[in-house]
């Protein structure tokens, strides 16, 4: 899939909505946060996942979810980032789903995510996340290797 820049107004309209929402969420206003990482959504015109920013909107509205542990709305997101035609190696995609799937007891799909994450990105993709997730996933193929 082809991606576009976004129309000027849309972009400046994600800006204003960025520096809202980080305001937002510093202050613990999470209500507003998330209405702000909505907005930002619907601003962009359809087809919605072929624009450049795309990606890092829906990565960033399903990292909001993750911090706030509603790994189903979290879920949701990260499907929609399968829809962006996600970049070729780009392991944050199958991160993300790893991090749902093992903060919400889900070991198995937690496993099959942040062993693919790994096998994309090594440890570099891992870089600014909890050590844990990497942990994990090398305890696995650890233990799927015996």
């Amino acid at each position: 899939m082809d991606v576009q820049p976004l129309p000027p107004a849309v972009m400046e309209k994600l800006v204003q909505n960025g520096k809202v929402y980080r305001d937002a969420k510093a202050s613990g206003d999470y209500a507003s946060a998330e209405a702000q990482l909505l907005a930002s959504w619907d601003a962009f015109p359809e087809p919605k996942h072929s624009w450049d920013s795309s990606e890092s909107v829906i990565k960033t509205i399903a990292g909001f979810y993750i911090e706030r542990k509603d790994f189903s709305a979290a879920e949701n997101w990260v499907k929609e980032l399968f829809k962006c035609d996600p970049l070729p190696g780009d392991p944050k995609p199958y991160l993300l789903l790893g991090k749902i799937y093992y903060e919400s007891g889900r070991h198995e799909l937690a496993a099959q995510n942040l062993i693919k994450a790994y096998e994309m990105g090594g440890r570099r993709g891992y870089a600014s996340e909890d050590p844990k997730y990497l942990k994990f996933a090398l305890d696995e193929i650890k233990n799927a290797s015996k």
